[in-house]
């Protein structure tokens, strides 16, 4: 009677070890991942390829409290227009790598952070079941008068935004609850 009272609870020792380690080895969202890196600001500085880029974050909640989006936006400098896609690049081969699929062309993200002023920006969209992920850049022109009196556009600065996304979370519904009066 000991020895199969032993057995019974080892095997129950042995399923709970099992199944708490199945538990803890699922993989993090990404979007679980990054929210908990920026959590706890709105500003931020990316520091690539020898320079500094500063960075808002724009986290957006589900209504159960769950993050579903967070966006680096904000704008640089011309002269860091080649460092900015460099990056644009290496994360999405970080994606990539991570077993996103790339969506082939971009597409239009119009993203108006302030209220004032509405970017539309064109996108590398890659997608992983539910997670998604959009990079996208778009450079600011400003006309300039020339001394002939010729208007010539002239890059003045780029405005970045990077998206990290868990649609399934976005769409979360709760389970209905039992009406009680």
């Amino acid at each position: 009677m000991k020895k199969i009272s032993f057995v019974i609870i080892l095997s129950v020792l042995l399923c709970n070890l099992a199944w708490a380690q199945k538990k803890s080895a699922e993989p993090e969202l990404d979007i679980d991942r990054v929210y908990n890196l920026y959590k706890d600001t709105s500003d931020i500085v990316i520091k690539t390829g020898g320079k500094e880029i500063k960075a808002k974050i724009k986290i957006t909640m589900n209504a159960f409290d769950k993050p579903y989006s967070v966006i680096a936006y904000g704008e640089a400098d011309a002269d860091a227009d080649e460092v900015l896609q460099k990056l644009k690049t290496e994360l999405g081969v970080t994606k990539l790598q991570a077993g996103y699929k790339q969506s082939p062309g971009t597409f239009p993200v119009v993203f108006n952070p302030t209220g004032s002023y509405e970017h539309t920006v064109q996108i590398s969209y890659f997608q992983k079941g539910t997670q998604s992920a959009k990079y996208g850049i778009q450079k600011i022109m400003y006309n300039d008068q020339e001394a002939n009196g010729q208007k010539v556009a002239r890059h003045v600065s780029d405005f970045f935004y990077f998206e990290v996304c868990d649609e399934g979370r976005r769409n979360a519904a709760k389970a209905e609850e039992k009406f009680v009066f």
